[in-house]
């Protein structure tokens, strides 16, 4: 039941064009993404990105179980983790783009809808969740430093810098969502059917469907979310070999709660991408245009053309359109809450498998 006024024509006109101004910003930035990985794929494999570290170089992948690091009993050429690590990214955006509600689709609804009904694509959500968690992140940074709080920075050999923001995402968010909030998820799942226990790995939420708000297994799952968002940014400072200070911990915590509460709602997929858009995204061309123009990547001056881009775009303009979208979204959905409480109904948390929500 809804409980909103009937939006006037003038009222619809403007919401209209707002989203259109929100879409053409989402599609500028998706383009961006999807250029990412052959900008990053030539910075690895060109050979000009570092003297002394190449592709063909060996790593020992690694993963995480928490705050504890496993190292894996296998070497690989660098150039393979990264087509490896590249292959698991496209796909997750592929299968995202797949999901029951197509961004072409969801972005069609929500010039009738509003901003809302672009939250059924779990691809809109993945791109809009990149723009606003470096939108945001980024001012908590800047009014951390503007106390005068070290939060201290990366810095090494850029190829081997860059093979790990391609790797962090994936390996990060196995660690420290999968292993923290998935488990307590399969583990509330014993005694269900074993694909719903599965499902309940990939995206926690499953678990909570067609309980009331608020209850017992819904507290457990989103107190998780939260140790495992403690748990990362504390990981960022301990166990970050000295390249971050403690001002790193409020914005590191606060990233693992937006990525943790993407893992829950959306699935792993969504978080994985999010991470791996603030992570690797966020830097690729910067590496690109040190490999092909020789701009050095942590230029404080004079940034790559596609950096320059990359940057205005996440931490101005789409990053802003995605801050005010979710603001507004999470307002009306809030407002919307109440006023079902108001009626008396129970009530229940929501089903997600794709599809668009009602």
């Amino acid at each position: 039941m809804s409980m909103e006024a009937p939006e006037t024509g003038q009222g619809r006109a403007v919401g209209q064009v707002l989203v259109a101004v929100f879409v053409i910003l989402f599609a500028f930035t998706a383009v961006l993404v999807l250029a990412s990985i052959p900008a990053g794929a030539y910075a690895i494999y060109s050979g000009k990105l570092s003297a002394t570290f190449t592709s063909a170089s060996l790593v020992r992948p690694f993963f995480w179980v928490g705050p504890i690091v496993f190292f894996a009993p296998l070497t690989l050429a660098a150039g393979a983790f990264f087509a490896i690590l590249s292959f698991v990214y496209v796909a997750f955006l592929v299968y995202g783009a797949r999901q029951a509600v197509r961004p072409w689709t969801a972005v069609s609804n929500s010039f009738k809808g509003g901003f809302g009904a672009l939250t059924a694509s779990p691809f809109v959500v993945m791109i809009t969740s990149i723009a606003f968690l470096t939108f945001t992140a980024s001012i908590i940074d800047a009014l951390i430093s503007s106390a005068g709080v070290p939060i201290g920075g990366i810095s090494g050999d850029p190829l081997k810098l860059l093979l790990g923001f391609t790797a962090s995402p994936l390996v990060e968010e196995l660690g420290f969502r999968v292993a923290l909030v998935g488990i307590v998820a399969l583990i509330l799942s014993v005694g269900r059917p074993w694909k719903e226990a599965l499902g309940a790995l990939w995206r926690p939420s499953k678990v909570t469907q067609g309980l009331a708000v608020g209850s017992g297994v819904s507290i457990i799952i989103w107190a998780a979310t939260a140790f495992s968002a403690v748990t990362f940014g504390a990981c960022h400072v301990v166990c970050g070999g000295g390249a971050w200070d403690i001002g790193k911990l409020p914005e590191a915590a606060y990233g693992g709660f937006v990525l943790g509460y993407l893992y829950v709602k959306y699935g792993l997929h969504v978080a994985v991408i999010a991470h791996w858009g603030v992570d690797y995204f966020g830097s690729a061309f910067a590496f690109f245009g040190q490999a092909a123009y020789g701009v050095p990547w942590n230029s404080g001056t004079s940034e790559f053309v596609g950096q320059y881009l990359v940057d205005v775009d996440v931490l101005l303009l789409f990053g802003l359109a995605s801050f005010i979208a979710v603001v507004y979204i999470g307002v009306k959905r809030h407002a919307s809450r109440k006023a079902e409480d108001a009626t008396g109904a129970l009530v229940k948390a929501p089903s997600y498998d794709g599809e668009a929500s009602t």
